[in-house]
């Protein structure tokens, strides 16, 4: 599986416009570890373990001195999390989710809409931050499918839970 967080903008038009670049925050997210794109990561859904490459456009590491090192990781997680829904399903995002829906994202295919919860982290324990976001994301009350994801910058790796 190949994520490509510079086509962004033109997979999701409802994110064209947005004040957050997600796709540059993936990318510094990943740059700040030490990576180039491409890199393979660790992926882990339900439990099947496989790999995905994940590419992007490297940017000025000076940035990383005037922007917020939580939004980076956080922006840069979601970033990996909606391409990676897209290139599973072609998930499209529809909108971005308020406080208190316990979900970050809706977003919506040919078949249904999906509620998506995503955590960033730069390391630590992927799988114990995952149970934490599935339940969040099992307290929606929007009738649709549920999916959480952590992604894991240092040592990258995307972890997938349905809940």
């Amino acid at each position: 599986m190949k994520l490509a967080l510079d086509e962004l903008f033109s997979i999701h038009s409802a994110l064209r416009g947005h004040p957050t670049d997600f796709s540059k925050s993936g990318g510094l997210a990943l740059q700040r570890s030490g990576h180039t794109s491409p890199v393979r990561v660790g992926l882990d859904e339900d439990g099947l373990k496989a790999s995905a490459e994940i590419e992007w456009l490297s940017q000025a590491l000076a940035l990383l001195e005037v922007l917020d090192s939580n939004r980076v990781t956080e922006d840069g997680a979601e970033a990996v999390a909606i391409t990676y829904a897209n290139s599973k399903a072609d998930w499209v995002v529809k909108r971005r989710l308020q406080r208190g829906e316990s979900a970050d994202w809706l977003l919506r295919n040919d078949t249904g809409w999906l509620v998506l919860e995503v955590s960033g982290t730069i390391s630590g324990d992927a799988l114990a931050r995952l149970l934490e976001k599935q339940q969040q994301v099992a307290r929606c009350s929007l009738p649709a499918e549920r999916l959480a994801i952590v992604v894991m910058f240092d040592d990258p790796v995307i972890v997938v839970g349905s809940a």
